[in-house]
């Protein structure tokens, strides 16, 4: 799997059939540690991804505009810092990707 913005909607679409079957098992521990187990490494390998996703393209918004999909940035020499406009406004670069990696845990007013 390549490096990815965090999708908790999809983790847990993707997981539901395994959370109901949690969540309703009343016996079978082995089954549930298994579960939980399982759900653990996912869970962390989501957020891995989403972390290398963000280094990749930390400081890099022409690398994140050729290879993701096409933002209007540019560099502003008196902050020195990057920044990204996007629905009709400008947001520092660095915080608007890591909005964008993490968007999972975030409101969608906070992006």
């Amino acid at each position: 799997m390549k490096p990815k913005p965090l999708d908790l909607d999809e983790f847990w679409k993707e997981n539901f059939h395994n959370a109901r079957r949690f969540f309703t098992s009343k016996g079978n521990l082995k089954t549930r540690i298994k579960l939980k187990n399982k759900w653990k490494k996912e869970f962390y390998s989501r957020i891995k991804f989403a972390c290398e996703f963000f280094l990749k393209y930390k400081d890099r918004p022409k690398l994140f505009s050729e290879k993701e999909f096409k933002i209007v940035w540019e560099y502003d020499r008196e902050t020195g810092t990057y920044l990204v406009f996007e629905n009709g406004k400008w947001y520092e670069y660095n915080e608007w990707l890591f909005r964008l990696s993490f968007r999972g845990w975030f409101d969608e007013e906070e992006i």
